[in-house]
């Protein structure tokens, strides 16, 4: 009798072993759960100032009267398909890699948060006149309904980068350029594919030295008035355009009134 109590008790003893081993294990893995999950929530709410806030160049696009009702579902998808094509393809002919770029879909428009390793020379020229050819080529091969005329606006500075997305005023500013009413009605008087705004910023920086290929004599100064921003920012005309009238500033027209 004694000996089938032995084994029963050295049996029980390893189990409960077993079982405390077990607990213990089970234990460290949630201690080394919780480590993991507070390190990786660290990372992505709390990063580095160096990956909150950088410096680049900011594209806004939109396409003039996307939600027209002669563009059905099919016609919408098949436009914004073009879209992403030709400005991707543009800036891989520029040797701008999109890939490094971060993009934010905005149904009609796409936003393009560009690194400052690329330079902002090549975001005016060649890539507007890419943007256009592409643009160009789409039109003369599709139909009256899936017709794309692109409103593109450039500006530059400081970038939020946050678990959400991108935030900051540079932002703000490139979309108030895009929807800005002067450049609206502007654009709309060409005949043009591609209407093309960049910051006063830009053109004080960049354009009105003229490198390369920049032709400041084709920008054209206009007032952008819409909610709490008032500012000046310059419209580019290809050559041989008629230029409409602008609601200028200040109140002329041209690199030489607006004191550039």
């Amino acid at each position: 009798m004694d000996a089938p109590y032995s084994t029963y008790g050295e049996v029980g003893g390893a189990r409960s072993a077993s079982y405390s081993h077990a607990a213990a294990l089970a234990d460290v893995g949630k201690a080394f759960g919780r480590r993991l999950s507070t390190r990786l929530h660290r990372r992505v709410a709390a990063p580095t100032v160096d990956d909150r806030l950088r410096q680049c160049a900011v594209l806004a696009f939109d396409v003039v009267g996307f939600g027209d009702r002669r563009r059905d579902d099919d016609v919408q998808l098949y436009v914004r398909d073009a879209l992403y094509r030709i400005i991707e393809r543009a800036f891989g002919s520029v040797g701008a890699p999109w890939r490094a770029c971060h993009r934010e879909d905005r149904g009609d428009g796409v936003l393009v948060v560009v690194p400052a390793h690329i330079s902002t020379e090549l975001l005016i020229s060649p890539l507007a006149e890419r943007v256009r050819a592409g643009l160009r080529r789409h039109n003369k091969l599709s139909s009256e309904a899936a017709q794309i005329r692109l409103r593109m606006a450039l500006h530059a500075g400081h970038v939020h980068f946050d678990a959400y997305g991108v935030a900051g005023q540079t932002l703000v500013h490139a979309f108030r350029l895009l929807e800005a009413p002067a450049f609206k009605s502007a654009f709309a008087a060409t005949p043009c594919e591609l209407g093309f705004v960049v910051s006063d910023r830009l053109y004080e920086d960049v354009i009105r030295h003229g490198p390369g290929l920049i032709d400041p004599d084709l920008y054209d100064a206009i007032s952008v008035s819409l909610k709490e921003t008032e500012a000046r920012a310059w419209v580019h005309f290809p050559p041989g355009t008629v230029r409409p009238a602008l609601n200028a500033w200040p109140h002329a027209v041209g690199p030489a009134a607006a004191g550039a």
